[in-house]
Order: C-alpha cells, then sequence, then structure tokens
C-alpha cells in the first residue's frame, strides 16, 4: 500500500517564511509517517508544498503519476481550507484514493470537508488514529470501531466515539526525520543552518480564549521523558540539522522545572551543539533566571513569548495569566542571557477598545527598551474551536467565512472598533516598532555581543535584502483595508452567513474531542525521568 501525506499550500502565504525564512519540517507528517511504518508499511512519502514549491497543478500531476491508495493532507492552518478541498476534488475526478484530513481546522470544522471530497476526518491527536485508518483499509474493514474519527457512510457522516488522550508520548515510534530534505527547512533571518522541528511535550493546561492548541490538544500538558527527547535530539543531529525547533506551545510550565533542568544537564554534557528555538511563557521564565541561563549553555538560542497585550483590562479579559511586568522581567532574564527574544502581540480583541490597542502598540515600545529584538504583531481571530468563535458565530459577529482570510493577519469578525481600522493600527504598530527599536538602539549604543551579536548581524542583512518586499506589502496596504471595509460592510449588512451553516459550525466547533480520563490532576501529566 502507497501513502502520501501532504502539507498543503496557504493561499495567503506563510509570514514567517516570506517575512523570516523560518520553515520549520513538517512534524506532524513524520509522526503520521512513523505511524504507517510501524503496521509495515514502507511506501510512505512526504510533500510539502511550501518546502518543495509546488502549485496546485504540480501536486495534481505529481498524485496522478504516483497514485497512492491513501493520501492524508494536515490541516493545522485554517487559511488552507479551500486550498485543500480543491486539491482532493480535482484528485478525485482522477481516481479515488482514500482521502483522509487532520489538524486543527479539520477536528472543528469536519461537515465542510466531508462535503467536499474527504472520506475520514481525523478529531485531535491523529498518530494512532491513523495507524488504525491504515490498518482497517488495508484489511478492506469499515472504520465504525475506530474510536475519533468522523466518516462518510454512503450520504451519512458518522461520528465515532471519543478517543483518549495519549498519556505517555515515550511509547509512539520516532518520527520519520528522514523523509524530507533537511535543506529545505531554515530560519533564514537568524543564520544558515537547517532547522528540524522536534516535540517534548503536548498540550496546554491554561486558558487563553483566542488559543486552538486547548480545546486540539486537550486541556493536560504531557511531556516525553528526558530519555526520549535526547534519542531524537541525537537522530536529528546525525541527519545534519543544526537548529531544532521545539513545537511545544508552552516548553517549560511550573510543575516540570527540575525535568527540563536536568534536559539542559544531559544536553550540556553531551555537548549536541544544536542551537533551539522554543516558545515559553512570561511568568514562568520571569521567575526562573537559573533555569533560563542552564538552558542558554544547553543551546537555547531564541525564545519566542506571548505577550499578547499592553492592556492588564485585556489581558485579564483574555484569561491570558500573566500581566505586562511579567513579559518586561522575561525580556530582561533572556537578553541578559544571550538569548534573541521575539515577542507574539494581537490587536483587535471583540472586548478591546482604541485605546487598549494604543496602549499595546506603546508597550511595544517598552519592550524594545527592556530588550526585545524582534515582535509579531497578529490579528485577534476567532478560530474554529475557540470559545471565541462560537461566540462570534452565535452573536452573528463574524462577516467572513472565507477560510483563506483566517490567517491572524487579516480581520474576520465585528469588534468595537471597526476592522479596517484594526488592520491599518495593526500594520503602524508592526512596522513603527521596528523603526522606534532601530532608532533607540542606535542613540543608546546597544549592541548585542558574542554568538546573538553574529546572528544580529545576519539578520540585519536578510531584512536589507527582503526590504523590496516589505516596501511592496506597505504599498498594497492601502487596497487590503479597503478590501476588508466592504467585505465587512457587506456581510454585516446583508448575514451572507446561513443560519444551517451556523448551526453546523457550532455543533461541530463545540464538540468535545476526547474522552475524560481519570486521574487526580487534570491538567498535568508529568513525565520526570
Amino acid at each position: 500500500m502507497k501513502v502520501l501525506l501532504i502539507k498543503p499550500l496557504n493561499p495567503t502565504g506563510s509570514g514567517y517564511t516570506t517575512k523570516f525564512g523560518f520553515l520549520p519540517t513538517p512534524l506532524g507528517l513524520q509522526v503520521l509517517a512513523a505511524q504507517a511504518r510501524s503496521v509495515g508499511i514502507s511506501d510512505v512519502r512526504i510533500i510539502d508544498m511550501e518546502a518543495d514549491d509546488l502549485s496546485m497543478d504540480d501536486m495534481v500531476k505529481y498524485v496522478d503519476g504516483w497514485r497512492p491508495d491513501v493520501i492524508g493532507i494536515t490541516l493545522h492552518a485554517t487559511a488552507a481550507h479551500a486550498f485543500s478541498q480543491d486539491l482532493i476534488k480535482r484528485i478525485k475526478k482522477i481516481y479515488d484514493p482514500l482521502a483522509v484530513a487532520g489538524g486543527h481546522q479539520a477536528t472543528f470544522v469536519p461537515g465542510e470537508l466531508l462535503d467536499n471530497g474527504f472520506d475520514v476526518i481525523v478529531l485531535g491527536e491523529g498518530d494512532e488514529t491513523f495507524r488504525d485508518i491504515l490498518d482497517h483499509y488495508r484489511d478492506g474493514r469499515d472504520f465504525s470501531d475506530i474510536p475519533g474519527i468522523i466518516y462518510k457512510s454512503g450520504n451519512l457522516k458518522i461520528r465515532t466515539e471519543r478517543r483518549e488522550l495519549i498519556d505517555d508520548l515515550d511509547r509512539l515510534p520516532i518520527p520519520a526525520f528522514d523523509l524530507v530534505e533537511k535543506d529545505k527547512y531554515t530560519f533564514k533571518v537568524f543564520g544558515e543552518g537547517s532547522v528540524a522541528t522536534v516535540e517534548t511535550s503536548r498540550g496546554c493546561p491554561y486558558a487563553c480564549d483566542f488559543c486552538s492548541v486547548t480545546p486540539t490538544w486537550g486541556n493536560k500538558w504531557r511531556n516525553k521523558s528526558n530519555d526520549r527527547i535526547m534519542e531524537e535530539l541525537r537522530t536529528v543531529k546525525k541527519l545534519g540539522y543544526r537548529w531544532v525547533f521545539f513545537t511545544d506551545d508552552i516548553f517549560i510550565v511550573y510543575p516540570n522545572i527540575k525535568q527540563r533542568s536536568d534536559l539542559f544537564d544531559r544536553i550540556i554534557d553531551e555537548d549536541l551543539g544544536l542551537k533551539f528555538i522554543v516558545q515559553m511563557r512570561a511568568d514562568v521564565t520571569a521567575k526562573n533566571p537559573e533555569l533560563i541561563k542552564k538552558a542558554s549553555r544547553a543551546g537555547l538560542t531564541i525564545a519566542f513569548l506571548g505577550i499578547e497585550s499592553g492592556s492588564e483590562e485585556i489581558l485579564k479579559a483574555m484569561h491570558k495569566g500573566i500581566m505586562t511586568s511579567s513579559s518586561i522581567n522575561a525580556v530582561r532574564v533572556l537578553n541578559q542571557n544571550n538569548v534573541v527574544v521575539l515577542g507574539g502581540m494581537m490587536l483587535g480583541a471583540p472586548y478591546e477598545r482604541f485605546s487598549d490597542m494604543i496602549k499595546t502598540i506603546k508597550f511595544s515600545r517598552a519592550l524594545a527598551r527592556a530588550g526585545i529584538d524582534a515582535i509579531q504583531i497578529s490579528t485577534y481571530t476567532p478560530l474554529p474551536g475557540t470559545r471565541i468563535f462560537l461566540d462570534a458565530l452565535k452573536n452573528r459577529g463574524i462577516f467572513t467565512l472565507d477560510w483563506s482570510r483566517y490567517d491572524i493577519l487579516t480581520p474576520v469578525a465585528k469588534t468595537k472598533v471597526n476592522p479596517a481600522i484594526i488592520q491599518a493600527l495593526t500594520a503602524y504598530g508592526y512596522y513603527s516598532f521596528y523603526a522606534y527599536k532601530w532608532l533607540h538602539d542606535r542613540l543608546h549604543n546597544v549592541k548585542a555581543v558574542g554568538f546573538k551579536g553574529d546572528i544580529m548581524m545576519n539578520a540585519q542583512r536578510f531584512i536589507l535584502r527582503m526590504m523590496p518586499s516589505y516596501i511592496k506589502d506597505i504599498l498594497k496596504l492601502p487596497s487590503d483595508i479597503l478590501r476588508t471595509a466592504i467585505i465587512y460592510k457587506n456581510g454585516m449588512r446583508h448575514n451572507v452567513i446561513s443560519d444551517d451553516r451556523i448551526r453546523e459550525l457550532i455543533a461541530d466547533s463545540s464538540s468535545i474531542v476526547y474522552k475524560e480520563t481519570d486521574i487526580k490532576n487534570p491538567y498535568f501529566k508529568i513525565k520526570m525521568q
């Protein structure tokens, strides 16, 4: 049996790739490929359409030439929804493979995908579910006893029983790191070398209202053992990777501080020589400077902090659980340890006023003075599966279901401030931050030293090379903002989303994905070894 796993294109383009040259390996597909191998399927291929520079026509031609029995498409990016449907429909006109979709978008908008060419939707964690699908399909069995899926049987959409979360991540096979060409995966803004994606934990115990992580992965943080993490790090190093992006949504949580400290000791002792990129919470970072110092020695090079807002009131409404002072202190701690600090902020929450957004933009200046190196300002987007998506649907606050606009850069929902103004403020906040930081650092003679100095110099050269692209984006802004204003006006005036579609989306997006597990602490399952 032949299995093809596809990471589809995002029609609006990946901001990380176009702006920073950041394209890490498609870990989700490597995990699924390992599961296929575990049931004896050796003919497995991965196509990353962005990395492989393939168009829709190229992809259809490739599939027609190879004719895989099973095609799996990962839909973590909501903006890739329509593209993936079109791709499968074109393939189905040629022949009839089993088409499987998984990921965040597939989990919470399964009905539309089943109506547009897909045969099976994997809900939530896909590792063992996909393995079961392959096993059943090869043996000619139906899918009714596979938990955690929705599949079509004639005109019926059948949702099977919920699947339990995978508590022991060590039982999963090592991802098929060898199935992609490493040289295609880079972080050009900060230097040469390929970037491997490695997962050491899953889930999030927090409850930010905008985040799709918790509904997708479950409201429990689970981690791999240090033995298993070291095995994966040795594997990617042997394959020639120089950077590792730890894809964990939160790399350090309070209950696993000792486990992470022990991991850093082991990495230092083995002298792996890998550079790490992680995502961390500001409060945990600020309160554990000694741990960050050790992490830096182990290879921590770039840290991304979810800062979100400069307004304490908005942070509270988001259920973020941090204060602005935590973000300032976290930036200082990381900067003192020569770690490049990236910050994520957002504008346009439905309860946010114009003055709150101005506070966030002003706060980005305070972060620059504290030593933050770069920020990303996103548009607060109601993604399927989140509370804010359900609220917006129920209150008819969403003015478009054109999924290609759900790229966390473009407004799609009604707020206190006109969405076109939010889009303009987001662009102003983003570009003005870099102008302010450039001026501040030169006036105060702020310079990175050592290895950080080298990669920041590389970043300056990259930005200069990309300047024509940035200017082109700025020149496009007026027409993009005008388009948002028109879509917003038409969407709110004409109720373009039908009642039937709203009811289906509410039902799918509010469905509980996992079985409840009977453990003492539902928020953490820490493996200390």
